[in-house]
């Protein structure tokens, strides 16, 4: 066994059970007052060790985008990246990797409820920490799966597990077509043209790109659109730093966001002037100020509130109705689990409220977009069939070194996969650098690339005349089909751990396209995303003869591994065609020359 578990420690009237592959902790009385206080200090757990010099570590952190963080032996797992990202010594799924193989260490149930905490130089699983109240007989279980390689333990895991089929892309337009977005990172988050309203510059983006024939049908609105308890002003220069992390004041649209002096009239026109696009809608946590707090009963915290029956959430979907959306995309889902301790002291809080949006989704023939999501929300997600999409890296243009993203996305991707979800990588600019930070991206290419092999939503936030179509169009087909893969793009399992970032390898990732007819075509991609920015040299095996297209040179040869010299946050991109099939079969001037 290359997972050794240790003894019980834990309070009267706890019991473990190992079966099989499985552990169950389980309260055989009601557990009263147990809670240390602290998410990462559990206080009913047990030991998990591995015993190899060899060890290599991932793991998915409790805080937004599931953020993957890398440990050797010594457990030296950065929970800290950055200045504004922070999360508890914990992770929700755990990998470990030595010279005889993998093991994962995984939920099979309540995510929410249980976590592997690194402590005192050891991993612990069990009840975090802030687990106050259990009921007897409340149990959870935990899968220990070793495999000869992660992809094999991710499927062990997923029979266990039994997600539901991925959700069709056509069941949504967010996921079925190309869309326009104005979240973080895109041209008009919080940020408009001079003389204009955000909702006149937004409209006006999107009447250009019509004539232009980029064909974006969905149009997202994010947090700007509604009001706050702080209000973040809406400039027409510069880009706003800071996320303040209030809740919404109410989900209605804001005042000065839209041309108009009735805020609802005003939002009226907006639609009317686009033509009544599928609409997405951001919403985020409510904050303890909200004049919804005084309706029923709330737990209230200091950052946040949260009503005791989440049947409240009904009207924002009879809205959402209304308004003509498509999807609601829950935000801030961190915010809510950390922001307010009563969803954390008894179990099955968390879930019953998630459980609620998809059953009101459902009523009201709407999707739901996961974001900022932890991984036991991308765990409980697997069982939501209204769940249309995962984000999957943080903000765009959020680190100074876009490497950072890919290597997120890209990682937090195969827990996606692996769990049935369409990913999503977050809104692109399309178009190249210019002289103001919204002008467009040095590697827009790259970032549309990404987008268009996530099997999930494409969405561009282009500036007003910054839109490069023919970037665009790459993605989607004329009418805006989204070219869909049959899994999000993920990297390989010798790049998971560490290795590109270190510069040992690139980034190598892959995913595939399966015909109707049966026909399995597979996309490599490799980018340079070493730390020290440094020239990589690397190999990737195919394993057997076959026709390639270098996408990017346009060249058609036979080969049976790729070879390629990258410089720092330069790609490759590789389609792959099955045995006895040509690679420039199909649309080689799309991201996806083939389609399902």
């Amino acid at each position: 066994m290359l997972l050794q578990v240790g003894a019980l420690e834990a309070p009267s009237g706890v019991e473990l059970e190992r079966r099989g592959q499985l552990l169950v902790l389980r309260a055989a009385e009601v557990l009263e007052g147990c809670a240390t206080r602290w998410f990462s200090q559990p206080w009913a757990s047990v030991a998990l060790r591995v015993d190899a010099a060899d060890v290599e570590y991932l793991g998915f952190a409790f805080t937004q985008f599931a953020l993957p963080v890398t440990a050797g032996a010594a457990l030296d797992f950065d929970f800290h990246p950055a200045h504004n990202l922070h999360s508890p010594a914990a992770v929700g799924v755990l990998l470990a990797r030595t010279s005889h193989g993998v093991v994962l260490v995984a939920p099979v149930d309540h995510p929410h409820e249980q976590i592997i905490a690194v402590r005192d130089g050891e991993l612990r699983w069990g009840w975090h920490g802030d687990l106050d109240h259990v009921p007897a007989g409340f149990a959870t279980t935990v899968g220990i799966y070793e495999a000869e390689s992660t992809a094999a333990a991710f499927e062990a895991w997923s029979a266990d597990l039994r997600p539901l089929a991925m959700r069709p892309a056509t069941a949504n337009p967010i996921t079925s077509h190309l869309s326009y977005w104005t979240d973080n990172g895109a041209a008009y988050w919080y940020r408009t043209e001079p003389g204009r309203t955000i909702g006149d510059s937004v409209a006006t983006a999107i009447e250009q790109l019509h004539q232009l024939d980029v064909p974006v049908r969905a149009v997202e609105l994010d947090s700007w659109a509604y009001p706050h308890q702080t209000l973040r002003p809406i400039a027409e220069i510069g880009y706003p730093e800071e996320v303040p992390p209030t809740g919404m004041a109410t989900w209605t649209p804001r005042a000065d966001a839209f041309d108009g002096d009735d805020p609802e009239s005003a939002f009226t026109a907006f639609r009317d002037r686009l033509g009544h696009p599928p609409l997405v809608i951001h919403a985020r946590h409510v904050d303890p100020s909200s004049p919804y707090v005084a309706e029923g009963e709330w737990w209230v915290d200091d950052l946040a509130a949260q009503p005791k029956d989440p049947a409240f959430f009904r009207r924002w979907f009879d809205d959402a109705v209304r308004w003509g959306l498509c999807a609601v995309e829950q935000d801030w889902m961190l915010m809510y689990w950390f922001g307010v301790r009563a969803l954390r002291e008894v179990p099955g809080r968390a879930a019953e409220w998630q459980r609620a949006l998809d059953r009101h989704a459902a009523a009201t023939d709407l999707g739901l977009i996961w974001c900022m999501a932890t991984p036991a929300d991308f765990v409980l997600a697997a069982s939501l069939p209204n769940v249309v999409a995962i984000r999957t890296s943080d903000d765009y243009r959020f680190a100074p070194d876009p490497a950072f993203l890919w290597i997120w996305y890209l990682t937090v991707n195969r827990l996606a996969g692996a769990l049935e979800l369409r990913a999503f990588k977050d809104v692109f600019f399309s178009g190249p650098a210019g002289d103001d930070p919204i002008d467009g991206d040095e590697h827009a290419e790259f970032e549309a690339l990404l987008s268009a092999l996530s099997a999930g939503p494409v969405g561009i936030g282009d500036r007003i005349g910054r839109t490069d179509p023919t970037v665009v169009l790459r993605t989607c087909d004329a009418d805006g089909a989204l070219r869909h893969v049959d899994r999000p793009v993920g990297l390989i399992d010798d790049c998971l751990f560490g290795a590109p970032a270190r510069g040992e390898r690139l980034a190598w990732a892959t995913t595939t396209v399966t015909e109707a007819g049966g026909g399995v075509w597979t996309l490599v991609l490799a980018v340079n995303t070493s730390r020290d920015r440094v020239e990589v040299s690397d190999e990737f095996d195919l394993g057997a003869m076959r026709s390639v297209l270098d996408w990017r040179a346009g060249v058609v040869a036979d080969h049976d591994h790729l070879t390629v010299v990258l410089a720092p946050r330069d790609w490759a991109y590789w389609v792959v065609a099955p045995p006895g099939r040509r690679a420039d079969e199909g649309d080689t001037t799309k991201y996806v020359p083939v389609t399902r």
